[in-house]
Parts: C-alpha cells; structure tokens; sequence
C-alpha cells in the first residue's frame, strides 16, 4: 500500500478496502496531529479533531475526491481549519477573536489557487480596513494581533479600561465584518462573515 499514489488508495477506499483507508491514516496523521496541534495548543483535543476527520473520511469515502495533483491533503487540511475554528468557538473555551479571525484567513497551503487568490485580496481589505481606522481602535487590535498582548497588558500600555479594549476590538471586528460582505457570494466568506458575527457578541477573553 505504501506506494500506491493517494488517488490510487482514494479509488480502493471508493470499494470499502480497510487497508487504504489504514494507509492513508498513516500517511497524513502525524503532519495533521502536529499542524492542528499548533493552531490549537491541546494536544488532548487535536488527537480527537484528527480521530474525527479520518472518521469522516471513512464515512463519506464514497464521495470524497482528491486534488487537481492527485493528492487527498488539501481536503484533509481544509477539514482541519474549520475543526480548529469550530474548537475556538465551543462553549466554555477561551479564546482570543482576532486569532480566530486569524484562523479563518490562514491555512494558504491547503487552499486552492482561486482560494488563496481570494485570501490574498481579504487580508488587504482588512489592512486597508485597519489603516482607515483612528489610533483608538487600530492600536489594541494591532496589539493582540500582532504582538499577541493580553487585554491587561494593552489596557496596562494604553492607559485605559480592559473594557474598553474589549469593546474597541469588538468595534474592529465588526467593521472587517461589515467590509468583508460584499464578497459573501463566496461560501467561505459567508462562513468567515458568520462566525465574526459570532465573536463579536463574544467576551473577549485572555
């Protein structure tokens, strides 16, 4: 099994074979187990999100295709992004929103060419977006995102409430929200649109 190509397993695992889909498992596991572990930070619940894509690859294996290169990653690895944004936004979970939003706009290597071409024009929206924005706004999302400093600590640097800076970070997110919707004819921006709603009526917490 090992040298068959994906496309040459994906064809077994069309007719039930157990030794493809075993294959396949061993193939993309440990890079899926490492990749999501990264985005998440839980080891106990990576293993999980990947137990449960190989499931849902053995339980839609009849439809499930490869690539334009023959390869079943970018279908795996796409599973992967909205499994870890799924894990930020369950109940009970802390989470920082613009590392969420973050999240939806990374993943570039599983994304197809006209995807990642979209992604690309996303993140200048959003820049140009934040450059627009006053300094009171635009500092505390610039400094979690890309800093990575806490409520407090932004709170702490700008000399003003914690709630303050949960509110104008909330203010930011709902303003890409509201830029981003003239693209939401594309099923993943409508995804990326709904969520923001979500985090946006989110406590940020840190």
């Amino acid at each position: 099994m090992k040298e068959l190509s994906d496309m040459d397993l994906i064809a077994l695992l069309h007719v039930d074979d157990h030794q493809a889909f075993a294959e396949l498992t061993r193939r993309y596991w440990q890079d899926l187990f490492r990749h999501v572990c990264v985005k998440i930070k839980n080891t106990e619940e990576a293993k999980d999100i990947i137990q449960e894509i190989f499931l849902g690859v053995w339980k839609n294996r009849a439809q499930i295709r490869c690539d334009d290169q023959g390869r079943l990653s970018s279908y795996l690895y796409k599973s992967a992004k909205y499994a870890s944004i799924n894990y930020f936004t369950r109940p009970g979970v802390a989470i920082r929103a613009v590392e969420v939003f973050e999240e939806m706009l990374a993943y570039p290597a599983a994304a197809k060419s006209d995807e990642g071409l979209l992604i690309k024009e996303l993140h200048s929206v959003v820049d140009a977006e934040l450059n627009e924005l006053p300094d009171r706004l635009q500092l505390p999302y610039r400094l979690s995102r890309e800093q990575h400093l806490s409520i407090r600590e932004i709170a702490l640097r700008l000399s003003v409430s914690e709630q303050t800076v949960k509110n104008n970070i909330t203010d930011v997110l709902n303003r890409i929200r509201f830029r981003l919707g003239k693209y939401n004819s594309d099923p993943n921006i409508i995804f990326i649109i709904a969520s923001l709603s979500v985090l946006s009526s989110y406590e940020l917490m840190f």
